[in-house]
């Protein structure tokens, strides 16, 4: 299929600069890794690439929800995608199987764990893959022993098959260790790399630190408790737009709903292990409710444009994954905020965490995400410098002028 014809099937007039410069090196045989904001445009160039090769790209995702929503807006416009998971009945399955081996197929989204599977890893050994990509590629840097695995083996998978795919790693952020760790994982081959900075002018940061002088134990109850009282102010201001609410855990996310659907409020929650997880999605997607309570199981990549308040209930395990999460606010380039609740304890728990129970990471890895953890850690408590000098600070990038109005420190000096 020529371009413009893939252009105007996938609903686009055209190409960005960068988009154009990445699909010509998939075209001409080159791996790539793109670094590029959040709403930027990152999956129209393996999109395109799958269209105007004409052969089937797999696109690695790491969540269901980004899988469902990406194949639900393609599948809308015509175009020959599927994605295969473990909670789709047989039959449907069957027939996404039919239409790979029957080549229709040209775009097939699977997350690293359905790309290990036996039969399918049959099938691709029999095709000719144009190319492998893989989407929210920073989360292989957060994998290891006993969580997640098959990132690991992604590498392994592309060098076992007959003719070599073209890959490709995309992501909204990345430190430069993270980059080598990408790089290094998926075994790319001299990667032609795009690098855009992090800054989304419209987005404005604030933090507040909740329960200074409590002890994080014995006042856990007080704690919550205010940053309940916070959130409710928050969404009563917040008239227009979507609403998303971050918490770390699968427990304060499940209290945290209950809480708010008391209060009346127009709430879904969302995590790894919820059930009716398409359902959920589809109303906050269509606007049957307003608010939606998640871990970070909820929302990488997925294109709601007018989500116009992020608010984390609780830190996350690095200043990388804020950037992340706080970039699926304002995807349609209209004023966003973006909200960090916080107390010292939080901090201690998570550090707890990366060091014994999530990842048990050893070396460069463990020291990375402690790093990361650190920087959101001195990201919290400044409150003098401008928060997205820090941000770009902590990604490697000039630090540049301070933004002015579009974070908390700059905005009441």
């Amino acid at each position: 299929m020529e371009l413009q014809s893939a252009l105007r099937k996938l609903g686009i007039q055209a190409m960005r600069p960068f988009q154009s410069d990445l699909l010509e090196k998939l075209q001409n045989g080159q791996d790539i890794i793109c670094l590029a904001p959040t709403s930027a445009g990152k999956s129209l160039v393996f999109q395109t690439f799958a269209l105007t090769s004409e052969k089937l790209v797999i696109v690695i995702e790491p969540h269901l929800a980004l899988e469902l929503d990406q194949v639900a807006k393609l599948q809308k416009h015509g175009i020959p995608v599927a994605c295969i998971n473990g909670l789709m009945p047989v039959s449907e399955r069957k027939i996404a199987i039919d239409k790979i081996k029957s080549k229709e197929l040209r775009l097939l989204y699977l997350t690293p764990e359905m790309l290990q599977n036996k039969d399918l890893k049959q099938i691709f050994r029999n095709m000719d893959i144009a190319g492998i990509m893989v989407d929210e590629a920073h989360a292989i840097s957060k994998q290891g022993a006993g969580f997640r695995e098959d990132y690991l083996k992604i590498g392994s998978f592309i060098d076992a098959l007959p003719n070599r795919p073209i890959v490709g790693a995309l992501t909204a952020t990345a430190t430069r260790a993270t980059e080598k760790d990408i790089t290094e994982k998926l075994h790319l081959q001299c990667p032609y790399r795009h690098c855009a900075g992090v800054t989304r002018d419209n987005i404005e940061l604030s933090v507040t630190e909740i329960g200074n002088g409590l002890g994080g134990r014995k006042d856990a109850d007080i704690i919550e408790q205010r940053k309940r009282e916070k959130i409710c102010r928050c969404l009563n201001k917040q008239r227009d737009g979507r609403i998303v609410i971050y918490c770390n855990t699968i427990s304060r996310v499940e209290n945290l709903y209950e809480y708010l659907q008391d209060k009346g409020y127009s709430v879904e929650f969302y995590h790894g292990k919820c059930d009716r997880k398409p359902d959920r999605l589809r109303a906050f997607a269509q606007g049957d409710v307003k608010i939606m309570v998640a871990t970070n199981a909820f929302g990488l990549g997925v294109d709601i444009p007018d989500i116009r308040l992020i608010i984390h209930h609780s830190p996350l395990m690095g200043l990388d994954d804020y950037v992340q999460e706080v970039g699926r606010a304002g995807r349609d380039g209209k004023k966003s905020k973006a909200l960090l609740l916080w107390h010292e304890y939080d901090f201690t728990i998570n550090e707890r965490l990366i060091r014994e129970a999530q990842m048990k990471l050893t070396g460069r890895e463990l020291k990375n995400r402690l790093d990361a953890l650190k920087a959101l850690h001195t990201y919290a408590k400044n409150e003098q410098d401008c928060r997205w000098q820090l941000i770009r600070d902590f990604f490697s990038e000039d630090k540049g002028k301070r933004c002015k109005k579009r974070c908390d420190n700059c905005r009441f000096k």
